[in-house]
């Protein structure tokens, strides 16, 4: 009888630990301050300071109502569950900082029929297949991702001294954006030679988060945060 009350005494103190402990490390992930502790990865460039709630935003309801409405759902009770606690990251949220009155490639764009080969294999419809937040870069996309589209570009007239039809003929979808920014946000001029094209180095470099090889001025300045009303 002994040998139980003890066994259940350690037992009881054994759970209360544990009670403790977890409601201790909860309350310490869940202070915004040290948000950074259940981070995915490192900001990406320009991203740094950044809040998580920035783009991460709260789900619609109270977790209580959310659970009680996946349970509904479980049940078949209705059509369609909700997110728990957070909604997930979409184009409107990058949107809301990112959003340009002239975007070379904008991301509505690529939900046209004629992108349906696209959307197969880049997805380049949604913003984080190129820029995948928490990994540190700037942008994550393939250098060479070019080719999906414009395989088999013609033009009228070609100012380059090696044509595009030259470049496409030699697959060299590498040199694509040694003379093209891809959304068109820097001011620049287009290189007429191929010589002066930005190397290739220098782009994948900014892809990495360093300074870009294009130009320091753009077309339109991303808002520091949602709220921000300076652009």
């Amino acid at each position: 009888m002994q040998k139980r009350k003890q066994t259940n005494r350690r037992r009881t103190i054994g759970f209360l630990v544990g009670i403790t402990l977890s409601v201790a490390v909860l309350t310490i992930l869940l202070v915004p301050q040290n948000s950074w502790m259940i981070s995915a990865g490192p900001m990406n460039s320009g991203h740094e300071k950044l809040d998580c709630e920035e783009c991460h935003r709260a789900a619609q309801g109270t977790i209580r109502q959310q659970l009680q409405a996946n349970v509904q759902y479980l049940l078949a009770n209705r059509d369609k569950s909700v997110y728990l606690k957070r909604q997930p990251v979409s184009n409107s949220d990058c949107l809301a900082c990112h959003r340009r009155p002239k975007d070379n490639h904008p991301v509505f764009r690529f939900f046209e029929p004629r992108f349906k080969k696209a959307r197969q294999k880049i997805q380049p419809q949604y913003c984080n297949s190129c820029h995948k937040e928490h990994s540190g870069k700037r942008v994550t996309m393939d250098l060479t991702n070019c080719v999906v589209c414009h395989e088999k570009l013609t033009l009228k007239k070609d100012s380059v001294d090696v044509s595009h039809k030259t470049l496409i003929k030699h697959k060299r979808w590498d040199t694509c954006l040694g003379c093209h920014d891809f959304h068109g946000n820097h001011k620049m001029k287009l290189k007429t030679k191929i010589l002066q094209m930005h190397d290739k180095k220098r782009i994948v470099a900014y892809f990495d988060g360093e300074n870009s090889p294009y130009s320091k001025e753009k077309h339109f300045k991303a808002k520091e945060t949602r709220n921000d009303t300076n652009q």
